[in-house]
């Protein structure tokens, strides 16, 4: 971005410190005709993920560990929209301190939990944010066909997909929420406590479909990891220093040597 003085461009910098992203993408090709594949997959024989759920879905089949590991590119891009989350998030962050900012390739990634969700018309996600990790994603595999449109035309809401925050000190330059239509082939990647609903949405065939994947990740370091082993090795060591002194100073009796006359 730039600035006009007298006619000459004036380049600018932007720092927004306190800002929580959210990254949109169009999925390459190969990789939305992975994601198909893994549905029909997973829903051939399939148990329900959604008893640890918020939605008022019927229907959230889990992609369990076994079944990602018969799909390792679709993983493999999903941990590379992670880590690519998290840099980016922290350029925005850091871009005043960028000695914070850290190196991409010491980011590790791994996914916790993977799941379908088989929205009907009426089925709806209330507004919530996903514990027990710190990246999670959306992917849009279909729509419904025979959608209708929503009652107001000046606020349509009807099966968007809206993220939520708390906003700057300043209402003129800051937005609490922002909703998307769901598209086939694009995903959403964003922070896991960042609030997001799914809206109900009315269609003329009570069996239309609107399907999605999602999936939470935690995201480390090898800098960190290294640390976490090197640590843990050191305290087995002082375990074992521990319980071998324990045997050394052992003044127990034993009762081969008591005295049994009485």
């Amino acid at each position: 971005m730039k600035i006009k003085d007298n006619g000459q461009q004036l380049p600018i910098q932007i720092f927004s410190p306190w800002s929580n992203i959210i990254v949109k993408l169009k999925m390459p090709d190969y990789i939305f005709q992975d994601l198909e594949k893994l549905y029909n997959h997973t829903t051939k024989n399939f148990k329900s993920f959604g008893s640890q759920l918020v939605g008022q879905i019927e229907e959230e089949p889990e992609v369990t560990q076994e079944i990602q590991n018969e799909f390792p590119e679709w993983c493999n891009f999903c941990l590379s929209c992670v880590n690519n989350f998290v840099y980016s998030q922290h350029q925005v962050n850091f871009a005043a301190e960028p000695e914070k900012m850290g190196n991409p390739n010491d980011l590790v990634s791994r996914i916790n939990t993977m799941w379908f969700v088989r929205q009907r018309p009426g089925e709806y996600n209330p507004i919530h944010i996903h514990t027990n990790c710190k990246v999670s994603a959306i992917a849009y595999l279909k729509i419904p066909k025979q959608q209708i449109v929503d009652r107001k035309k000046h606020y349509k809401s009807d099966g968007m997909v809206t993220f939520s925050n708390n906003t700057g000190t300043d209402p003129h330059f800051a937005n609490y929420q922002c909703s998307f239509d769901p598209v086939p082939g694009e995903m959403y990647v964003f922070g896991a406590r960042q609030h997001h609903m799914v809206w109900p949405y009315r269609s003329a065939d009570p069996n239309d479909e609107r399907i999605s994947l999602s999936f939470n990740a935690d995201i480390t370091t090898k800098s960190s990891l290294e640390q976490s082993t090197k640590e843990a090795e050191m305290m087995y060591e002082e375990m074992k220093k521990m319980k071998e002194s324990e045997v050394k100073d052992d003044k127990s009796i034993d009762a081969s040597n008591i005295n049994k006359s009485g």
